[in-house]
């Protein structure tokens, strides 16, 4: 690794210590821009594959591939939009034209009447009832700030991932123009393996999820719940966590299961979740990391509880990036050592 710039050793084991500690120091330093960077990841990955797809089957190129994806994508969602407005205008009128009857109407229900008997009916009782309100608002409020947080690291993800696409071609011209030996093009080589493992871990939890839902939607229908489109969706969004989200689901399908059909339900729930969790830890999880990962199963659960234990529940979603980096980092040294001088 060379640089006009730092004054890094001659020996290649601290020039290597030196830029994994640089290295390191960027990520940590850019950890609160995170979900702008898996957003963007995300985002042209996916719009990348169907751009492809387009020019493979019609010939166009690819910027105008992406452009006629985001037309059909905002396309459908002023459609939506239009649509949904339309259905909530007569509901509207109907709350103008009845409005006063309908809080009339709200306003007599029994949980009204005893919020404000809570709220200062009741002697000595109303402070801690104003306490018990006030805190849940607060509580709204941070859950609402960070769904807001999420909402514009998802917008600025997506901005992002346009202009990238619609100027590929300069951007990937101008990495290849950086010293791959360089810290700068080191480093950038480097963030792109961020940006492979972010996109393997996403293919490999996308692949578990799907083969939860469909294993246990027959379940579903055998066992006559119901909602079982939400129950689905529900299975197949816990699928994208890394071990504890088959025990979610499983948790709230119990539940389920146990208010509709009784205790015999939930034992077959919990086999089921049990056979999933099974199949996840010991053959889908093994079988794709190695694909990308050649290291032992063993590794890669202990890999996964260090991480969980290091990091807590984000842990579980930084093990497989994280062992992914180092192995192909690894297999750069391994590449120069093998190398012959000069």
């Amino acid at each position: 690794m060379r640089s006009n710039y730092l004054p890094l050793p001659a020996d290649a084991k601290w020039r290597r210590l030196a830029a994994v500690v640089l290295f390191c120091g960027i990520l940590y330093g850019l950890r609160e821009l995170a979900p702008v960077f898996v957003c963007f990841v995300i985002i042209v990955r996916a719009l990348t594959i169907v751009a492809d797809f387009i020019h493979d089957r019609t010939g166009m190129e690819r910027r105008g591939g992406v452009a006629s994806i985001l037309l059909v994508g905002v396309t459908a969602v002023a459609v939506s939009i239009f649509i949904g407005v339309r259905a909530i205008l007569p509901h509207v009128r109907d709350i103008r034209a009845e409005g006063r009857e309908l809080a009339e109407h709200l306003l007599d229900q029994p949980v009204v009447e005893r919020l404000r008997h809570m709220a200062g009916g009741e002697a000595g009782g109303g402070g801690g009832a104003a306490e018990t309100i006030k805190a849940h608002a607060l509580e709204g409020l941070h859950y609402a700030t960070a769904f807001a947080h999420l909402a514009l690291y998802i917008v600025i993800g997506f901005l992002l991932s346009v202009i990238y696409l619609f100027e590929r071609d300069e951007i990937d011209h101008w990495f290849k123009t950086l010293d791959a030996e360089s810290v700068s093009g080191t480093m950038a080589r480097w963030l792109g393996y961020v940006g492979d493992a972010i996109a393997i871990t996403v293919k490999m939890q996308g692949v578990t999820a799907v083969v939860n839902a469909v294993i246990t939607f027959p379940v579903l229908l055998l066992l006559g719940l119901p909602h079982k489109l939400p129950l689905f969706l529900l299975i197949l969004v816990c699928g994208f966590l890394p071990v504890v989200g088959n025990f979610i689901a499983g948790s709230v399908l119990c539940v389920v299961a146990y208010e509709e059909r009784g205790a015999w339900a939930v034992g077959v729930m919990l086999g089921v979740t049990f056979v999933l969790h099974k199949i996840e830890s010991y053959y889908l999880t093994p079988r794709l990391a190695a694909k990308h990962v050649k290291l032992p199963g063993l590794i890669l659960v202990l890999s996964l509880l260090a991480f969980e234990e290091t990091f807590g529940f984000v842990g579980l979603f930084l093990s497989f990036p994280a062992l992914y980096i180092a192995t192909q980092i690894h297999r750069e040294w391994a590449k120069e050592d093998a190398a012959p001088a000069g």
